[in-house]
């Protein structure tokens, strides 16, 4: 009888404490949950004031996997955060991006050559010494990118232009045509004059 008795009230301590467990395990997901978005977690982990040249240089290959939208997050984020090198060097690689959807190659560019040219013998750049090859690299892609994009622009007015000539062109031409058609219909109207007896061929 005595543990007939006792059981009930033990049993009953142990679903409340399984119950509380349960309840703080699912609150935990929900709130884990809720809170994420598409910002791959190698980028959010990463210190943005003092990180490694390995924490930078992942941070430079979880951009390929973040949309638009949290590239202009990134974005704005940056630029609040000073201009000690770890951060020029981000936003440079985030502003230069091709899934940017506003980028902005020559400030990046400008952001790289500044780090560059202070060298690696710089003491606040001497972190980023692994690094100034592959910056090297993308100064010189975002470069070409720019390049490619003014050659684009010049040919893009090269054919506007020719395309404005093609217009004058076709206008002129349906001018002229419609000066044509009205000598034409002016000739019909005239009335035909007769040949003189004296010039009709003899019968």
């Amino acid at each position: 009888m005595k543990i007939k008795n006792s059981f009930p009230a033990s049993f009953s301590g142990l679903s409340r404490l399984v119950w509380v467990l349960c309840l703080s395990l699912l609150l935990g997901a929900c709130a884990i949950l809720g809170g994420r978005d598409d910002t791959p977690e190698d980028a959010r982990n990463v210190d943005r004031v003092s990180a490694t040249a390995e924490d930078l240089l992942a941070y430079y290959y979880s951009l390929a996997s973040m949309s638009g939208q949290s590239l202009a997050r990134e974005r704005r984020l940056l630029n609040q955060l000073g201009a000690d090198p770890d951060v020029l060097l981000r936003r440079a690689m985030v502003l230069g991006h091709p899934r940017q959807p506003n980028p902005d190659l020559p400030q990046a560019r400008n952001l790289l050559e500044g780090l560059l040219k202070k060298g690696v013998e710089a003491p606040e750049l001497y972190r980023l010494r692994p690094l100034f090859p592959m910056m090297r690299q993308l100064s010189d892609s975002y470069g070409e990118r720019i390049r490619l994009e003014k050659q684009l622009t010049v040919q893009a007015r090269q054919m506007e232009r020719q395309y404005q000539k093609l217009l004058t062109f076709q206008r002129q031409a349906s001018e002229l045509q419609e000066k044509l058609n009205g000598l034409a219909n002016i000739e019909r109207t005239l009335p035909r004059s007769r040949v003189p007896e004296s010039l009709q061929p003899a019968m």
